[in-house]
């Protein structure tokens, strides 16, 4: 369990890492098909965008801990405060498909980095 935990951890911390540094364009696009995967309204466009930047941005943080050990912990938090803002955003529906995505998206990123993992071995 704790390695699968470091594993989507530092998925999120790549993830986030790379979205940082891709431009303004490939960020408004990504966001552009999440909110018609989730179906947005125009009203939860703009909390959206902004919870997600706010996420990136404590991706960003967290990629420069100094303290690794806290890593997980740290984690827990950014991803339970990212998910609560979320709850808050979305209606009912949309946090499922969500949390479907985002849970998805985590464990396809854990095995694949564990299978490169295995493989630089």
């Amino acid at each position: 369990m704790k390695k699968m935990i470091i594993a989507l951890v530092a998925m999120f911390a790549m993830t986030m890492s790379a979205n940082a540094q891709s431009s303004n364009d490939d960020n408004m696009l990504t966001v552009e098909r999440l909110s018609t995967y989730m179906e947005l309204t125009s009203d939860q466009m703009m909390p959206f965008k902004t919870a997600m930047e706010q996420f990136n941005v404590s991706m960003e943080a967290y990629y420069n801990l100094e303290d690794t050990s806290k890593g997980p912990e740290v984690w827990e938090k950014i991803k339970n405060r990212h998910m609560t803002t979320m709850k808050r955003i979305l209606d009912k529906k949309q946090y499922d498909k969500y949390v479907q995505m985002f849970e998805l998206t985590a464990k396809n990123t854990a095995e694949r980095m564990m299978l490169e993992a295995t493989a630089a071995k």
